[in-house]
């Protein structure tokens, strides 16, 4: 039996003075894959996610906040790798 491979990517928001800046990274093994999510679509987005095969694995606000940002909540995804042969 093969054991189960998982990809993640991470949704950041960041909460600053007037807004909210929103960023979703998928991390491969090449490097990382980064969108900008606009606030008025966040909805629509992460249901975009769940129809991807994306699960929510876990959700942190523990690290510190990029400058400028009072503080930054990561939401951590995975799904099931598809390997292509």
């Amino acid at each position: 039996m093969a054991i189960q491979k998982w990809e993640y990517g991470s949704l950041t928001i960041d909460h600053l003075d007037d807004c909210q800046k929103v960023r979703f990274i998928q991390y491969k093994t090449e490097g990382t894959a980064e969108q900008l999510v606009e606030l008025d679509a966040f909805g629509s987005f992460l249901a975009q996610l769940g129809r991807e095969g994306w699960e929510l694995a876990g959700v942190s606000s523990d690290q510190p906040p990029p400058t400028g940002a009072h503080y930054r909540e990561s939401w951590v995804f995975k799904r099931p790798l598809r390997i292509s042969r």
